[in-house]
Protein backbone atom coordinates (compact mmCIF):
# COMPACT_ATOMS: atom_id res chain seq x y z
CA UNK A 1 0.00 0.00 0.00
CA UNK A 2 2.73 2.25 1.03
CA UNK A 3 4.64 1.49 -2.64
CA UNK A 4 1.57 2.43 -4.69
CA UNK A 5 0.99 5.49 -2.42
CA UNK A 6 4.36 6.55 -2.68
CA UNK A 7 4.80 5.68 -6.58
CA UNK A 8 1.61 7.89 -7.39
CA UNK A 9 2.89 10.49 -5.20
CA UNK A 10 6.13 10.44 -7.37
CA UNK A 11 4.18 9.98 -10.65
CA UNK A 12 2.34 13.49 -9.24
CA UNK A 13 5.25 15.81 -8.15
CA UNK A 14 7.27 14.76 -11.98
CA UNK A 15 3.76 16.01 -13.65
CA UNK A 16 3.65 18.94 -11.50
CA UNK A 17 7.60 19.54 -12.76
CA UNK A 18 6.99 19.00 -16.45
CA UNK A 19 3.75 21.22 -16.77
CA UNK A 20 5.46 23.73 -14.59
CA UNK A 21 8.68 24.09 -17.00
CA UNK A 22 6.18 23.71 -20.14
CA UNK A 23 4.22 26.52 -18.79
CA UNK A 24 7.12 28.79 -18.00
CA UNK A 25 9.08 27.94 -21.78
CA UNK A 26 5.27 29.06 -23.31
CA UNK A 27 5.31 32.21 -21.53
CA UNK A 28 9.29 33.46 -21.88
CA UNK A 29 8.00 36.05 -24.49
CA UNK A 30 6.98 39.32 -22.83
CA UNK A 31 3.62 39.18 -24.90
CA UNK A 32 2.55 35.67 -23.97
CA UNK A 33 3.05 36.53 -19.97
CA UNK A 34 0.17 35.69 -17.52
CA UNK A 35 0.67 39.29 -16.13
CA UNK A 36 0.09 40.64 -19.83
CA UNK A 37 -2.85 38.30 -20.00
CA UNK A 38 -4.37 39.54 -16.89
CA UNK A 39 -3.81 36.23 -15.77
CA UNK A 40 -2.85 35.74 -11.51
CA UNK A 41 -0.11 33.46 -10.92
CA UNK A 42 -1.98 31.32 -8.49
CA UNK A 43 -4.27 30.56 -11.10
CA UNK A 44 -1.29 29.75 -13.23
CA UNK A 45 -0.26 27.05 -10.61
CA UNK A 46 -3.89 26.05 -9.39
CA UNK A 47 -4.16 24.98 -13.56
CA UNK A 48 -0.51 23.37 -13.25
CA UNK A 49 -1.21 21.72 -10.27
CA UNK A 50 -5.09 20.93 -11.47
CA UNK A 51 -3.33 18.68 -14.35
CA UNK A 52 -0.68 17.52 -12.88
CA UNK A 53 -3.62 15.95 -10.66
CA UNK A 54 -5.94 14.79 -13.45
CA UNK A 55 -2.43 13.19 -15.56
CA UNK A 56 -1.52 11.23 -11.90
CA UNK A 57 -5.47 10.04 -11.48
CA UNK A 58 -5.81 8.71 -15.11
CA UNK A 59 -2.46 6.82 -14.47
CA UNK A 60 -3.43 5.34 -11.32
CA UNK A 61 -6.57 3.84 -12.77
CA UNK A 62 -5.71 2.67 -16.36
CA UNK A 63 -3.41 5.43 -17.85
CA UNK A 64 -0.19 3.08 -16.95
CA UNK A 65 -1.96 -0.13 -18.77
CA UNK A 66 -2.87 1.48 -22.20
CA UNK A 67 0.12 3.33 -22.16
CA UNK A 68 2.44 0.20 -21.00
CA UNK A 69 3.90 1.77 -18.33
CA UNK A 70 5.52 0.48 -15.35
CA UNK A 71 3.03 1.30 -12.66
CA UNK A 72 5.88 1.60 -9.61
CA UNK A 73 7.81 3.42 -11.39
CA UNK A 74 6.84 6.76 -10.10
CA UNK A 75 9.25 7.24 -7.41
CA UNK A 76 11.63 6.83 -9.77
CA UNK A 77 10.36 9.37 -11.97
CA UNK A 78 10.21 12.45 -9.91
CA UNK A 79 13.82 11.56 -8.60
CA UNK A 80 15.08 11.30 -12.05
CA UNK A 81 13.21 14.27 -13.50
CA UNK A 82 13.47 16.80 -10.71
CA UNK A 83 16.60 16.36 -8.78
CA UNK A 84 19.44 14.07 -10.55
CA UNK A 85 19.25 14.44 -14.25
CA UNK A 86 19.08 17.92 -14.06
CA UNK A 87 21.72 17.81 -11.29
CA UNK A 88 24.10 15.64 -13.52
CA UNK A 89 24.84 18.16 -15.86
CA UNK A 90 24.38 21.29 -13.80
CA UNK A 91 28.11 22.22 -13.97
CA UNK A 92 28.81 22.11 -18.09
CA UNK A 93 25.65 24.40 -17.92
CA UNK A 94 26.90 26.77 -14.75
CA UNK A 95 30.04 27.31 -17.58
CA UNK A 96 27.89 28.05 -20.41
CA UNK A 97 26.29 30.49 -18.09
CA UNK A 98 29.55 32.04 -17.83
CA UNK A 99 30.50 32.71 -21.36
CA UNK A 100 27.28 33.07 -23.19
CA UNK A 101 23.76 34.45 -22.38
CA UNK A 102 21.22 31.73 -22.22
CA UNK A 103 17.71 32.75 -22.59
CA UNK A 104 15.59 31.25 -19.90
CA UNK A 105 13.29 29.37 -22.12
CA UNK A 106 16.39 26.99 -22.98
CA UNK A 107 16.48 26.55 -19.40
CA UNK A 108 13.00 25.14 -19.21
CA UNK A 109 13.51 23.54 -22.44
CA UNK A 110 16.57 21.56 -20.63
CA UNK A 111 14.38 20.87 -17.59
CA UNK A 112 11.57 19.00 -19.72
CA UNK A 113 13.83 16.88 -21.19
CA UNK A 114 14.85 16.12 -18.14
CA UNK A 115 11.32 14.41 -17.13
CA UNK A 116 10.86 12.64 -20.87
CA UNK A 117 14.38 11.34 -19.90
CA UNK A 118 13.43 10.48 -16.41
CA UNK A 119 9.92 9.04 -17.48
CA UNK A 120 11.43 6.85 -20.25
CA UNK A 121 14.22 5.86 -17.64
CA UNK A 122 11.89 5.11 -14.72
CA UNK A 123 8.71 4.07 -16.88
CA UNK A 124 10.51 2.06 -19.89
CA UNK A 125 13.22 0.11 -18.48
CA UNK A 126 15.66 2.70 -19.61
CA UNK A 127 17.70 2.32 -16.98
CA UNK A 128 18.41 -1.29 -17.79
CA UNK A 129 18.26 -0.98 -21.69
CA UNK A 130 21.24 1.36 -20.75
CA UNK A 131 22.61 -0.80 -18.41
CA UNK A 132 22.84 2.12 -15.85
CA UNK A 133 21.91 1.63 -12.07
CA UNK A 134 19.83 4.38 -10.10
CA UNK A 135 22.78 4.57 -7.65
CA UNK A 136 24.90 6.17 -10.45
CA UNK A 137 22.54 9.00 -10.25
CA UNK A 138 22.67 9.39 -6.44
CA UNK A 139 26.41 9.64 -6.88
CA UNK A 140 26.05 12.21 -9.86
CA UNK A 141 23.84 14.27 -7.02
CA UNK A 142 26.44 14.21 -4.09
CA UNK A 143 29.20 14.61 -6.07
CA UNK A 144 27.64 17.71 -7.59
CA UNK A 145 26.14 18.98 -4.61
CA UNK A 146 29.79 18.63 -2.74
CA UNK A 147 31.02 20.84 -5.33
CA UNK A 148 28.68 23.76 -5.33
CA UNK A 149 29.92 23.69 -1.37
CA UNK A 150 33.07 23.59 -2.24
CA UNK A 151 32.69 26.33 -4.78
CA UNK A 152 30.73 28.41 -2.58
CA UNK A 153 33.47 28.19 0.76
CA UNK A 154 35.86 28.67 -1.31
CA UNK A 155 34.48 32.38 -2.81
CA UNK A 156 33.14 32.96 0.52
CA UNK A 157 36.61 33.10 2.05
CA UNK A 158 38.40 35.39 -0.52
CA UNK A 159 36.19 37.36 -0.34
CA UNK A 160 35.94 37.42 3.35
CA UNK A 161 39.64 37.25 4.21
CA UNK A 162 41.70 40.80 3.80
CA UNK A 163 44.67 39.30 2.52
CA UNK A 164 43.03 37.58 0.15
CA UNK A 165 39.96 39.67 -1.11
CA UNK A 166 42.57 41.10 -3.93
CA UNK A 167 42.16 37.58 -5.15
CA UNK A 168 38.67 37.84 -6.50
CA UNK A 169 39.49 40.95 -9.04
CA UNK A 170 42.10 38.47 -10.45
CA UNK A 171 42.14 35.74 -12.68
CA UNK A 172 41.24 33.11 -10.14
CA UNK A 173 37.11 34.10 -9.91
CA UNK A 174 37.58 35.06 -13.50
CA UNK A 175 34.85 34.04 -15.51
CA UNK A 176 36.44 31.76 -18.49
CA UNK A 177 38.37 30.43 -15.72
CA UNK A 178 35.93 29.44 -13.39
CA UNK A 179 33.72 28.07 -16.90
CA UNK A 180 37.03 25.66 -17.24
CA UNK A 181 36.97 24.52 -13.57
CA UNK A 182 33.16 23.87 -14.38
CA UNK A 183 33.78 21.48 -17.27
CA UNK A 184 36.47 19.71 -15.48
CA UNK A 185 34.32 19.38 -12.90
CA UNK A 186 31.87 17.86 -14.90
CA UNK A 187 34.09 14.86 -16.39
CA UNK A 188 34.47 14.54 -12.40
CA UNK A 189 30.71 14.15 -12.04
CA UNK A 190 30.18 11.42 -15.02
CA UNK A 191 33.04 9.35 -14.06
CA UNK A 192 32.62 9.33 -10.44
CA UNK A 193 28.95 8.38 -11.51
CA UNK A 194 28.92 6.13 -14.51
CA UNK A 195 33.05 5.44 -14.73
CA UNK A 196 34.45 4.26 -11.28
CA UNK A 197 31.79 3.68 -8.34
CA UNK A 198 31.16 0.00 -8.01
CA UNK A 199 27.07 -0.84 -8.46
CA UNK A 200 25.17 -0.97 -5.21
CA UNK A 201 28.00 0.57 -3.41
CA UNK A 202 26.08 3.72 -2.31
CA UNK A 203 23.75 4.21 0.54
CA UNK A 204 20.31 2.75 -0.06
CA UNK A 205 17.64 5.48 -1.36
CA UNK A 206 13.70 5.29 -0.83
CA UNK A 207 13.43 5.36 -5.11
CA UNK A 208 10.09 3.06 -5.36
Amino acid sequence: MLTEIAAAVGTFVGLVWLAANVVFAAVQGPALSPETAGVPEELVWLGILAVASLGTIWLERDGYRLIRADPHGGGNFAWLSVCYLPCTFLPVGYALSLLLEIPGVFVNLYLVACVLLGGWLAFYGGLDRLDLEFSSFVWTFLVVVGMALVVFTAETVLTAVGPLEWLTDTWVLADTTLALFAIAGQGVVLFVGFGSVPRGSVPSVPHR
